[in-house]
């Protein structure tokens, strides 16, 4: 049920911005900067240009409404009046009071950044605090690192702890962002770690690696929290570096979620897709966190282009989180005006939207269970192969998902789709049938749900294990009949998979056809692989009922490898088991984007469903990084919405320019004329 107060802010009267006298309310603004400020001791004048009022009035002015500022830095140093921490030593002012009275005086949310592993004056100073491998080496910093890594299962911990009870006492503060909060995947081996973990029973096995280093992030977590929320209760609490599938366990100390996401830094562009379609299940409120750097953090004189900047913010938008943007002050202590205006520009489009933003939450027809749910990656940075397969593949196919974790619940799903190598483990594997049981469509493939130990899938897909394909270069037949609008040839599958016997009652869609020989040193044909040389009634695709089983890791290849074919298959294999979504587009190139969110409107009972189109074409213009520099045109593209009853009138926003449409069976169809870039269409 929907509170009058949700209501009251999703009604089409709702303010653009959030006003001063609510600015630390319980919603989270929507127009947000978080301010790096990592300033080595060799800098000679740390804030000699520091202006506080002209500080929050540039802030002002590029319509920012809430922002992360600087009270601890990666170099260890405080920018403010400390009895515990170390002031840095050039600075001659309180830069976070300042920072703090000035916003909060323009309306403007004030948040507290602080970092916990990197901190290089704890580790000159307190070199036995540092983190240590299992060959005593320490990790991070020089000459491998410019961070050394200190291990917040030592002493560290109670400095920390007092600082953060220091900062809260002393400034308003509406809350704090914890930054770098991890321990190293193969574990701490300092004489804190090891003597926890003798003392708990565990050992350096791989998995009571991961245990201890959850329970130490958990530790922190809950010591921070508590600090922080016994000065001030309504004050949000983040802690960076832990947003990995299986962080759920760990969110009661965090009042939201943010994610960060440079496309252009490292991340890459899948990045946020990936992230925000699991984040966006576990219940808290969202932002997305990209950077106005070219590059990415300490990028000092590159500027991101105003197009792509416009791109990855709308893009949080329409996938229902808030926005906030990074940047990086410089050591005197001035904002930088070309960085400004350009944001200014981006939350324009942002703060105009925001009537239909708030309260929103993402539609999703398709629920995908990640590899990292069985197979856990703590890298908060990468998309693993698998999930970077399935996430593309469907963005292009335009589909409506979410991304899963083995404590999801499927039964709000019309499709679950379980990729390549999810183990069989318990929890997953109950979940699946009964979902089955229930009558629930399933895609799985290749080794997805195979227990090893039996031979055998735990589950009923319809087939018998064999083995591996019988070739390593292996093609793909596709039975005309099933696929009529894919070209029929034989298509090479990149990526080597299963064998398999067609139980009773299930159909063979596609089979496998063999090469003369696999290629080896000794024997080969040409530059590449064998050519084709044989049809097999082998099966490679089957479906059984609602259950379709691909013998092949198609996500994982689709990667690896980007063959468009496969997605082609993918696409058919959904409208078997899914023929009725709940959006359908006409006219959109894949490099296009259409995302489905719904709104509370009015009362609790009535909902509006805005879909947004993104269209900024991007060119991979140097090794590591995709450019967008303009937005891309598309006109005359059809949408069609699956409502349970008619919608008063659909129109676009913000302009509000309402637009013809018809209803054909359970669909609401219209036709936007235009999209430059971005636009939303609002079913109310």
């Amino acid at each position: 049920m929907i509170d009058r107060r949700t209501f009251l802010l999703t009604g089409a009267a709702a303010p653009l911005a959030l006003q001063s006298a609510d600015i630390d309310g319980k919603e989270l603004p929507f127009r947000q900067v978080h301010l790096d400020f990592h300033t080595s001791d060799l800098i000679p004048d740390v804030g000699a240009e520091f202006d506080p009022a002209a500080f929050a009035r540039q802030l002002q002015e590029a319509r920012v409404n809430s922002i992360n500022v600087f009270a601890k830095c990666h170099h260890g140093y405080a920018y403010y009046e400390t009895k515990l921490g170390v002031k840095h030593p050039a600075l001659k002012t309180d830069m976070l009071g300042g920072m703090v009275k000035s916003c909060r005086a323009a309306g403007i949310r004030v948040n507290y950044y602080y970092s916990l592993v990197w901190d290089v004056l704890q580790s000159r100073r307190h070199p036995e605090w540092l983190m240590v491998d299992k060959d005593g080496n320490h990790i991070g910093g020089p000459p491998s690192d410019a961070w050394p890594w200190v291990c917040m299962n030592t002493p560290y911990l109670d400095q920390v702890v007092a600082e953060n009870k220091e900062i809260v006492e002393k400034y308003e503060v509406g809350g704090v962002f914890f930054d770098i909060l991890k321990q190293p995947p193969d574990g701490c081996f300092c004489k804190w770690c090891k003597q926890d973990r003798a003392k708990l029973g565990l050992t350096a096995s791989p998995d009571h690696i991961f245990q201890h280093n959850k329970l130490v992030a958990k530790r922190v977590e809950k010591l921070l929290f508590d600090v922080v929320k016994a000065k001030r209760p309504n004050a949000l609490t983040f802690f960076n570096s832990r947003l990995v599938i299986g962080v759920r366990d760990e969110l009661p100390f965090y009042t939201h979620i943010e994610i960060e996401s440079l496309p252009t830094g490292g991340w890459g562009y899948t990045h946020f897709h990936q992230r925000v379609r699991y984040m966006r299940t576990l219940g808290k409120e969202l932002v997305g966190m990209t950077g106005r750097f070219h590059k990415s953090w300490g990028d000092f004189g590159g500027l991101k282009n105003q197009a792509a900047l416009d791109y990855e913010c709308l893009n949080f938008l329409a996938n229902g989180a808030k926005v906030c943007v990074g940047d990086q002050l410089h050591p005197r202590g001035l904002l930088d005006r070309a960085t400004y205006e350009r944001i200014g520009k981006t939350y324009a489009k942002i703060e105009a939207l925001e009537p239909w933003a708030k309260e929103s939450k993402g539609v999703a027809d398709i629920g995908v269970i990640s590899i990292a749910a069985t197979n856990p990656d703590t890298a908060t940075q990468k998309v693993p192969p698998v999930d970077q397969g399935f996430t593309n593949m469907l963005l292009e196919l335009h589909h409506q998902f979410d991304i899963l974790d083995t404590e999801s619940d499927l039964a709000p799903y019309k499709v679950v789709i379980v990729p390549d190598d999810i183990r069989a483990v318990p929890s997953v594997v109950g979940k699946v049938r009964r979902y089955v049981a229930s009558g629930g469509a399933l895609l799985l493939s290749h080794l997805s749900l195979f227990d090893r130990d039996a031979s055998r899938f735990a589950v009923d897909v319809g087939v018998q294990y064999e083995g591996p394909a019988k070739f390593q270069g292996e093609y793909m037949l596709l039975k005309p009949e099933h696929f009529p609008s894919i070209a029929q040839q034989p298509y090479f599958l990149y990526q080597h998979g299963t064998s398999v016997v067609a139980g009773a009652g299930t159909e063979v869609l596609a089979t496998y056809g063999h090469p003369y020989f696999d290629r080896s040193p000794q024997g080969f044909s040409s530059h590449k692989q064998t050519p084709f040389g044989r049809a097999t009634n082998e099966p490679l695709i089957t479906q059984n009922g609602k259950t379709i089983y691909v013998a092949n890791p198609f996500f994982r290849s689709y990667s690896a490898d980007g063959y468009g074919v496969q997605k082609q298959v993918v696409g058919q294999l959904l409208r078997r088991l899914l023929p009725e979504p709940s959006l359908l587009t006409s006219g959109l190139p894949s490099t296009a984007q259409a995302t489905l969110l719904v709104q509370p409107f009015r009362s609790p009972a009535r909902f509006r469903h805005i879909a947004h189109l993104l269209y900024y074409p991007m060119t991979r213009r140097a090794p590591d990084i995709d450019i967008i520099e303009e937005p891309g045109i598309m006109e005359n593209i059809e949408l069609r919405l699956r409502r349970a009853v008619p919608p008063r009138k659909v129109y676009l926003a913000p302009s509000q320019q309402e637009l013809p449409f018809r209803m054909e069976g359970a669909y609401a169809v219209c036709t936007v004329p235009r999209v430059h870039g971005h636009q939303a269409v609002v079913f109310e």
